[in-house]
């Protein structure tokens, strides 16, 4: 009795334990950016900040190619054989065998990209330099330490490059001509924290990089598969609206969108604190009760942050931008409705479909929301009422979709 206890209380500290890290990280992120985003917003001006904020959300979709899932599958395979040493090196090698192909098959398609698109021809080095964002995925081997559950590594890497990269930009954007260093600068400082990282998991865990077989490397790209299209189908309308504003509306109204969709994701943060520190456990043990209650608590803290997010929409679009936008807040309002459905859609999808196994259901349900996305934006371009309003509304239909989905997948699975 007595040593259930202990192990229950030590359960607990690991998670309180990796809690409080990566609560520390995103405090740390929250507080840079509040420095950093009006000071870029001013002095790049509306144009060229929104060509920023354009080729990093083309970097982030090529980070979708880069991951294919890996994020998700080499974390539970870590959880799972954390105490063999060469099955944990055979992972973590394969894991970075296939991303660095990725990447490299990334940088070529981007370069014929720019090459043949007129509006990133013209500014072809702020593509190039965003890919850094790219290149930090594929080194950095944060699955391996949410797969331990070693999560302080994360917190003290990503603060420390951050920090050094806020400083330069103070140092070296001084103008909207300055625009290209600031994904140069933010992009080397991405890269250094994840060559740190690969540095600890090769020489603290005494891991060693071994060439695989084809064979395993093709296995483990088809286990992927299910996963690749899940991120793919979610992260194509999570992205695409600052695409399509700007494709459609110009520079100016992406960084206007671009405000208000960074302070959602900003609140979007504890509850993905809460998966990343839960998934592991949740692969492990598969306590279902355990995910059930976590789900009641954010869903209960959520609808008080929507409430603050609604009376408050104008002051924090100011303190986030430094200029007062009533577009801006208007549209903050519309897309925090989002909030909601994605907390407790994370909890169907994320913590129960993956861990227990269903990822062709879960897949299925991604590329459904995406088709609904697609369909709804169609509609909109041939009635000509492409807006920022309609975007964020659309954004609101499909994660409603995908919450009642996940839902019926998991009641149809067994799993609630």
């Amino acid at each position: 009795m007595i040593r259930k206890v202990k192990a229950s209380i030590l359960q607990y500290k690991v998670l309180l334990e990796n809690f409080s890290f990566l609560s520390v990280l995103q405090i740390s992120n929250l507080l840079i950016f509040l420095l950093i985003t009006p000071y870029l917003f001013r002095t790049l001006g509306k144009e060229s900040y929104g060509l920023v904020v354009f080729a990093q959300t083309v970097a982030a979709y090529f980070s979708i190619l880069v991951n294919f899932g890996f994020t998700v599958t080499a974390t539970k395979d870590i959880s799972i054989n954390r105490d063999n040493s060469e099955k944990t090196s055979d992972i973590i090698s394969t894991v970075l065998t296939l991303k660095g192909m990725f990447f490299i098959i990334s940088f070529v398609i981007l370069s014929i990209l720019v090459f043949t698109i007129p509006l990133m021809s013209t500014h072809p080095q702020v593509f190039f330099f965003s890919m850094l964002f790219c290149l930090s995925e594929t080194l950095f081997p944060i699955w391996y330490f949410q797969g331990i559950e070693r999560m302080k590594y994360i917190a003290i890497i990503n603060i420390v490059t951050r920090i050094l990269s806020s400083c330069l930009i103070f140092i070296f954007i001084k103008q909207s001509a300055d625009y290209l260093r600031v994904p140069l600068v933010l992009g080397t400082g991405t890269v250094t924290g994840a060559v740190i990282g690969l540095f600890i998991v090769f020489r603290s865990y005494h891991h060693n990089f071994k060439f695989q077989p084809i064979a395993l490397l093709k296995k483990s790209l088809r286990e992927n598969i299910p996963l690749f299209i899940s991120n793919v189908s979610s992260q194509i309308y999570v992205n695409a609206n600052k695409l399509i504003v700007g494709s459609f509306m110009g520079m100016q109204d992406v960084a206007v969108y671009d405000i208000a969709d960074k302070i959602v994701n900003l609140l979007k943060v504890p509850v993905l604190l809460i998966g990343q520190t839960l998934f592991p456990r949740v692969s492990r043990d598969r306590d279902v009760s355990f995910v059930k209650k976590a789900m009641l608590f954010v869903f209960v803290f959520f609808t008080v942050v929507y409430t603050g997010v609604y009376l408050f929409a104008n002051p924090l679009v100011q303190l986030f931008s430094g200029t007062v936008n009533p577009s801006a807040a208007t549209l903050l309002r519309l897309l925090a409705i989002s909030l909601l459905p994605i907390c407790l859609g994370l909890f169907f999808a994320e913590l129960l479909l993956v861990p227990f196994g269903k990822l062709k259901d879960y897949a299925r349900m991604r590329a459904f929301s995406l088709l609904i996305y697609l369909s709804i934006i169609g509609i909109l371009i041939n009635i000509h009422q492409i807006g920022m309003y309609q975007l964020g509304g659309t954004i609101v239909v499909v994660e409603t979709f995908v919450l009642l989905y996940s839902r019926f997948l998991c009641r149809k699975n067994k799993l609630i």
